[in-house]
């Protein structure tokens, strides 16, 4: 890498300032607890007003198309609006079956009797989109090849940056299994009719349909969203494009460089690892966004890949064979819920459940009728306490105790499945029943050296469940962990998450203990974001004593680091969306419930496959799709999301686009090939340039009022731009970020010959923002646009001099300095200079 480093001021007679418009971030708030919430150390002012946001919002709700009752194709709905684009976009069947990669351009998918004809199924579902997005009157809609990618894009055309959406309509084989197809239901209520995946309908306010939430309807949401923005017509400093692609759930393989090679030369090249990313980047080199986001996962900011290790817990209950309210049997499941009989299908997704229903049961043969009432007593007193009883009409009671014969059972039904990856959310089934089963014994006056299930129990209860709050309790919080590895400093996302049961993988409830075993135990999934070995050893180190104090035994946890990063932790991009996340939830509690309920827990996070944002090194993330506090299913029987569901992430996915599309500095840059002395044409890429949102730094201060003489001041810029070792076509590590130029670094090496030979990348094209004063007049400010924005000119700060840049002789101005007005900001004007 050759650092650049250039403070570029533009000055003029009249007093004038840059900048981005007035803060409007959300302040969270405390925990329920009192403590103070923590505070990642990077954050961002966000540009979006209340007011925009209330706008923002008022036109995804008449996009919205909200029905209670549809079928595709029946006529009842606008397609034109979210849930019937979402409706008609699930009746395509688009499962991706695979292929032969094809070897000569334009490399066409193949379509053949075994991957059901797969190009003909996608190029239909294309064109409707095609058709969709010109229905909705976007300016620009892009389809290269019949069978690859769709986009569409808003903003001025001559913006040098573009933020994207990057997202797929495809869904995978492993919904449309035999045994999957047997699950799946008609809008009848049928099983096993043909065609069922791809016959989407709305009923009790759910949509189902195959790839209704990853990641058709969510890829579409993002076409929905653009679109309220554009009716809007609020002020955009970048582009937006909505890219929309068909093959991330399989595909028929990446081409090879070298076939790829064949029809065009491509720099450095390398191949992402997704057909769609290898489209995109590879078959057309299309524009990279400066920021983008995909929405095939959650919300509020997915960071990167974690790593994980699943060790158990138990403890031997043999002791208690011969004493009352023994256990003698416990299983954990999926949350029954009344009048919801594809809820067990959830199970089979692609990622465990967290146990959301749990079965204790008890041997009280040696308790009397007394004992046995104070117990129950006690244990619905508790669940009163915490607000699981008493039972809402017409629905499954989220606690209930029976007692025949001899055997009591307590059953947990927390009415929401919850996904191993995110066991902070709460509802753990398993932890309710022993927090319950202590408070019974507890009533009994029966302690831990007494009974082994109280002394489980309590364990448990306050290792998670402390206080009657779970939330941090599964970051480990009540486990020895030091506070400051709980959470990555820069972000708050979390460093290790602990999901006791979180290996929900059927309908039918798995034992975790018999009385033939005597053993009680419980597998442990870990996931864990820790940025390198010593920090996640430290952490771990102190768990298994935490466990052991209690009375259990715990498997080795060894020292788990995150897989992969699509941006570093102490990337600008994460704060904006983290904040702006924030924001929308807290604009509305109301409306957002589920969400702002869990407010003081949620932080960006890792995920536990990769994405497409993967192949956009340190500029994309995953933004959605699945809200905290919802149901995640994904590639299993009777998929589905919520109507609501469906349009608050429409809003979430407008107010982030917004925001990426505004300038966080005073300037926006556009890198280009040129032909200059010691310039790096095949490196003016921003594939493999580290340039993010917070690149063109504000550098006013650093200019003298001295330095410009008679000019005054308008914006200053100064940055660095490093070049990666190859294309953004991986997700690096923590620790290859942190190595930089060294050796296994994500920079080019400090001994490459390209660095030896002093090459270097800037923009070629350099834009400032100039805001309209508060005190300039309509008038003056007409007089200063008409006049050709008064006498200003671009300078070079080299050291302490201000150099300026001249225009050679006998060249036209018109070449090397240009200007534009947004159609939706008449009080900004954007001045460039073009270096090249």
């Amino acid at each position: 890498m050759r650092k650049k480093p250039l403070a570029l001021t533009l000055g003029m007679s009249l007093l004038l300032s840059t900048g981005v418009a007035a803060s409007g971030s959300a302040s969270a708030s405390a925990t329920g607890s009192g403590e103070q919430r923590f505070q990642p150390s990077v954050t961002y002012d966000l540009s979006v007003t209340d007011a925009e946001r209330d706008a923002i919002h008022a036109e995804v709700e008449a996009l919205a198309g909200r029905v209670k009752s549809a079928r595709a194709g029946d006529g009842t709905y606008d397609s034109l609006s979210l849930i019937g684009a979402m409706l008609d976009g699930s009746s395509y069947d688009s499962i991706s079956r695979g292929g032969t990669a094809a070897t000569a351009y334009p490399f066409p998918v193949s379509n053949t009797e075994t991957n059901q004809y797969e190009y003909d199924r996608k190029v239909a579902k294309l064109a409707w989109v095609v058709k969709l997005a010109t229905d909705l009157g976007f300016p620009v809609v892009v389809q290269r090849q019949a069978d690859k990618y769709v986009y569409a894009e808003i903003g001025d055309p001559d913006a040098p940056e573009m933020v994207m959406a990057l997202s797929h309509l495809d869904s995978p084989t492993a919904s449309v299994s035999p045994a999957q197809l047997a699950r799946w239901r008609d809008a009848d209520g049928n099983l096993g009719t043909p065609g069922a995946y791809h016959s989407p309908y709305v009923q009790d306010g759910w949509v189902y349909g195959a790839g209704l939430q990853d990641d058709s309807g969510p890829t579409l949401a993002t076409l929905l969203a653009a679109k309220a923005l554009l009716e809007a017509g609020l002020p955009l400093d970048r582009r937006i494009r909505i890219v929309m692609g068909i093959y991330e759930d399989g595909g028929p393989g990446t081409p090879s460089t070298t076939n790829t090679a064949t029809f065009q030369a491509i720099p450095y090249n390398s191949n992402p690892s997704f057909y769609d990313n290898w489209a995109y980047k590879n078959l057309n080199r299309e524009e990279i966004p400066i920021a983008g986001y995909t929405s095939d996962s959650r919300f509020p900011v997915i960071v990167g890949n974690s790593g994980s290790v699943t060790p158990s817990v138990s403890m031997s209950l043999s002791a208690d064979s011969a004493k009352a309210f023994r256990l003698t049997g416990a299983t954990a499941g999926v949350t029954l819920r009344e009048g919801d009989p594809t809820l067990k299908d959830i199970a089979y997704g692609s990622t465990t459940q967290i146990a959301s229903r749990a079965i204790f049961t008890l041997d009280v043969a040696k308790a009397g009728p007394a004992e046995r009432n104070r117990f129950v007593s006690a244990i619905k007193a508790a669940a009163t306490s915490k607000g699981w009883l008493p039972a809402a009409p017409r629905s499954t009671p989220k606690v209930r105790t029976t007692i025949t014969g001899d055997s009591l059972t307590l059953e947990i039904n927390t009415d929401v499945a919850m996904e191993m990856p995110t066991p902070q959310y709460g509802k753990n089934a398993v932890v309710w029943g022993m927090f319950l089963l202590a408070k019974g014994l507890g009533a009994l006056k029966i302690t831990s050296t007494d009974l082994q299930l109280k002394r489980a129990a309590d364990g448990i209860a306050d290792l998670f469940f402390r206080d009657g709050v779970e939330g941090e309790a599964y970051l480990g919080k009540y486990m020895g962990i030091p506070a400051s590895l709980l959470r990555n400093p820069s972000n708050g996302t979390p460093n290790l998450t602990f999901a006791l049961m979180g290996g929900i993988n059927s309908e039918t409830p798995t034992s975790f203990y018999t009385d033939a075993t005597g053993s009680l135990s419980m597998p442990r999934f870990v996931r864990s974001m820790h940025v390198n070995a010593a920090d996640s050893g430290q952490a771990t180190a102190a768990v298994p004593a935490a466990f052991q104090a209690k009375g259990f035994t715990i498997g080795d946890l060894g020292s788990p680091v995150g897989a992969g990063l699509y941006v570093t932790h102490d990337n600008p991009l994460t704060a904006l969306q983290f904040g702006s996340y924030q924001a929308s939830i807290n604009r509305n509690p109301k409306e957002f419930a589920d969400p702002y309920s869990l407010r003081d827990v949620v932080y960006p996070q890792g995920t536990t496959g990769g994405t497409l944002a993967s192949s956009f090194r340190n500029k994309m993330t995953a933004f959605g799709a699945v809200i905290p506090g919802n149901e995640r299913w994904w590639h299993t029987a009777n998929e589905r999301m919520k109507v609501d569901s469906a349009v608050q992430m429409t809003k979430m996915m407008a107010d982030g686009m917004l925001e990426m599309a505004r300038y966080s500095g005073p300037a926006g840059a556009k890198l280009m090939w040129a032909d200059m002395p010691g310039l790096n044409a095949d490196r003016a890429d921003l594939d493999l340039l580290d340039v993010t949102i917070g690149t063109y730094k504000d550098a006013s201060a650093a200019v003298g009022t001295s330095q410009l003489g008679n000019q005054a001041l308008l914006g200053a810029t100064s940055f660095n731009i490093p070049m990666w070792n190859g294309r953004g076509n991986s997700t690096p590590t923590a620790s290859a970020y942190a190595l930089g130029h060294a050796p296994g670094g994500v920079y080019l090496p400090l001994t490459d010959p390209e660095y030896l030979n002093s090459t270097y990348v800037a923009p070629m094209r350099l834009e400032f923002k100039v805001e309209r004063p508060d005190h300039m007049s309509d008038a003056a400010w007409a007089r200063f646009i008409a006049g050709g924005y008064g006498d200003f000119q671009f300078n070079i700060l080299v050291g302490d001099r201000v150099v300026p840049l001249a225009v050679p002789a006998g060249q036209s101005a018109e070449k090397y300095f240009s200007s534009r007005i947004s159609a939706n900001n008449r009080d900004a004007i954007y001045l460039s200079v073009n270096l090249g």
